[in-house]
């Protein structure tokens, strides 16, 4: 106790030392303060938006690397083995993928482009905008173009993220089953809307295909049963959607009713793929018989058939997205990846990441400077007090407790002058963080040339498609008690390490020799 009363006496003895090192302390709170300030809402920025993404991570083919891979080539026999090699994904890896606990459903789906016969397809609002297109065919016939109006989704196992998550509901019968995909049932389960349009019905049946009117012609010329060309499926459920399409979209007077989300049908991928076989052996032999000498196997057309072009996993977390592809990323195999959307994502947060850098940087600038300038006024004050040093130690006072009693006169301007760097950080932190913002995103705005992407992805897009404004929209600069918090943390330590060297001057201390020089 009699260390903080002398350093309290010592304060208020030396008013013009105190104040100093108060003011001293009040811009070093209010630098740090800034600076972190700066630093965590850009952080909280990021996290708070990747929390409102969907928490999914895509295993699938790299067409980027692909290409930019086969243009570094100059040899004609490596371009055309690169060409003939087989780019899929590893059905092996993406299973062992899934069994990871962050896993809460995966999709392991292709989609395809369908027409219905028999029914109609929901009508998306845009009819009037779109013409219907003609043109001759080989008999020199006018025939008007049928246009695809269905999208197929046919996942290989018995559930789907977007059922997990809610986005679909089965309301009427029920959703296929693994027996279903085990033995290839033909069965189908269609949205409420599509069923309401067709008056249709759980245990009705209703037809669909994949080709299209030339290939129905080419059936029809070879004298081949046309029904090939053709599914029946039963309808075992129904479901509702919560998407739709948006009729503000600059597409959307163009778009085709295979794009609606209500005209989207869910089936077993076995019974699609059993379907997909059969046509295309019925094309290849159609091809053989026109071009008899052509250098191509049936395998060949058949090897891809099962093979999804990606696989996409919803996790439990939308913060583990990143863990997770850095534990798996050495499990997939060349010209494949695992994305999670972070090249865009990271591109949209580079301004935040800039400014957090170096607001970072400053904190540690400040922070390095403030323990050299405290335990330099510490050590050179230390000569007008000996006198005093060695008279404490004389009546016994231990160094330990003289030390402390520098301690705890730091300590307490310290905690003055960050209480008052609180009170001033707070009214100035929003401000100065904006203005920080504006200036980076000003200067940032030249790096926001995309690159070019050599593929196009077909199917339903995953990621929550997020803009630089709804990222920046999260920042916002505030002194939390968390980071008030932190202040004081910091502060301590500037003193605790600032007190050192001073600690070593008073341990090698004589207070007889103190004394006698002073006499």
């Amino acid at each position: 106790m009699n260390a903080f009363n002398r350093a309290w006496r010592y304060i208020t003895r030396k008013p013009t030392k105190s104040i100093l090192l108060i003011i001293t302390f009040f811009l070093i709170g209010n630098l740090v303060i800034l600076g972190l300030g700066i630093s965590q809402a850009a952080d909280n920025a990021k996290v708070l938006t990747r929390k409102q993404m969907r928490a999914v991570v895509s295993y699938e083919i790299d067409y980027d690397a692909y290409w930019k891979y086969i243009n570094t080539l100059t040899d004609q026999d490596e371009i055309d083995a690169a060409y003939s090699k087989s780019i899929r994904i590893d059905k092996d890896v993406a299973l062992k993928l899934t069994e990871d606990e962050r896993v809460k459903a995966f999709n392991y789906m292709v989609n395809s482009i369908a027409y219905s016969d028999g029914f109609e397809n929901v009508p998306l609002g845009n009819e009037s905008n779109r013409q219907n297109s003609t043109y001759i065919n080989e008999n020199g016939e006018e025939v008007t173009y049928k246009e695809p109006n269905l999208m197929i989704y046919a996942n290989m196992y018995d559930n789907m993220i977007e059922l997990e998550e809610g986005t679909f509901e089965v309301v009427e019968g029920r959703f296929y089953t693994q027996s279903d995909i085990d033995n290839a049932n033909k069965v189908v389960v269609i949205t409420k809307e599509l069923a309401d349009q067709n008056a249709l019905r759980v245990g009705d049946t209703i037809r669909v295909s994949t080709a299209g009117d030339y290939l129905i012609n080419q059936l029809k010329t070879e004298g081949l049963d046309t029904n090939i060309a053709y599914m029946d499926l039963e309808i075992c459920g129904i479901y509702t959607t919560l998407e739709d399409v948006d009729p503000n979209a600059e597409n959307f007077q163009w778009m085709s009713p295979y794009e609606s989300p209500k005209n989207i049908i869910l089936m077993p991928m076995t019974s699609y793929i059993e379907y997909i076989e059969q046509i295309t052996r019925v094309q290849y032999d159609i091809m053989m018989k026109e071009n008899p000498g052509a250098e191509t196997s049936l395998d060949d057309w058949l090897q891809n058939l099962e093979q999804p072009s990606k696989v996409v996993y919803l996790l439990s977390d939308p913060l583990e997205v990143d863990s997770f592809v850095e534990d798996h990323q050495n499990d997939v195999s060349e010209f494949t990846r695992l994305n999670a959307n972070n090249e865009t994502f990271k591109k949209l947060a580079r301004p935040l990441d800039t400014m957090s850098f170096f607001a970072n940087i400053v904190v540690w600038i400040v922070i390095i400077n403030a323990i050299v300038i405290i335990s330099l006024v510490t050590a050179l004050t230390l000569k007008t007090r000996e006198y005093e040093i060695g008279v404490l130690l004389s009546i016994g006072v231990s160094k330990i407790k003289v030390i402390l009693q520098l301690f705890v006169e730091l300590i307490l301007i310290a905690l003055l002058g960050f209480t008052l760097a609180v009170v001033s950080g707070s009214l100035m932190a929003s401000k100065v963080g904006d203005m920080v913002l504006d200036y980076q995103t000003t200067s940032d705005a030249q790096y926001g040339e995309s690159e070019e992407n050599y593929y196009y992805t077909f199917g339903a897009d995953y990621f929550t498609q997020v803009t630089q404004d709804d990222l920046l929209r999260e920042y916002h600069v505030s002194v939390s008690p968390l980071l008030i918090g932190e202040i004081y943390i910091l502060g301590t330590g500037v003193v605790l390490i600032a007190i050192l060297i001073p600690s070593i001057m008073i341990m090698r201390l004589n207070p007889k020799q103190i004394l006698l020089e002073q006499n």
